[in-house]
């Protein structure tokens, strides 16, 4: 049986490399492409700020901080992939973990992050996100699905007076 912490490791690694191929392979591209018509489609563009361009840096400082703010989650989610007792919630701290650390990446190289998948319904616009956003959203269904998983009762019952 696979160790929860080697779920995490590969679950986090994964997420990383994938983000950094996908990157590598669209970073080139400028021209806007459908994927699914009316749905998604691929349509580079830098984002210098946070979800939703909230917070939006423009300055070095900016830039150094949310560097700062990130490098210190990665660390925290990183000690919860590391103490993670269950298979599930190490295979959700690893891809937020994962996803946490190719926007840091992007963030250190360019103090913005490299968006590129722009979901709509039809002409109404969603959100840009990327690879890693997409790894996180996904390490965090998979820690609320282990939350809501039931567990047995522990067999130890209480001292009697």
């Amino acid at each position: 049986m696979t160790s929860p912490r080697r779920i995490a490791a590969f679950c986090a690694l994964a997420a990383l490399l994938c983000n950094l191929a996908i990157e590598r392979l669209l970073m080139g591209a400028s021209a806007r492409s459908v994927l699914i018509s009316g749905l998604a489609d691929v349509q580079p563009a830098w984002n210098s700020g946070v979800s939703f361009s909230l917070f939006a840096q423009d300055s070095t400082l900016g830039c150094y901080l949310l560097i700062a703010v990130l490098s210190v989650i990665s660390i925290a989610v990183a000690v919860m992939a590391w103490r993670a007792v269950h298979n599930l919630a190490a295979a959700g701290f690893g891809l937020v973990l994962g996803g946490a650390l190719g926007n840091l990446w992007d963030r250190v190289q360019h103090c913005a992050v490299f968006d590129f998948l722009s979901l709509h319904l039809g002409s109404l616009p969603l959100f840009v996100c990327n690879f890693a956003d997409i790894a996180i959203s996904a390490g965090v269904l998979l820690l609320m699905l282990d939350s809501m998983r039931t567990r047995p009762q522990s067999t130890s019952s209480p001292s009697q007076p």
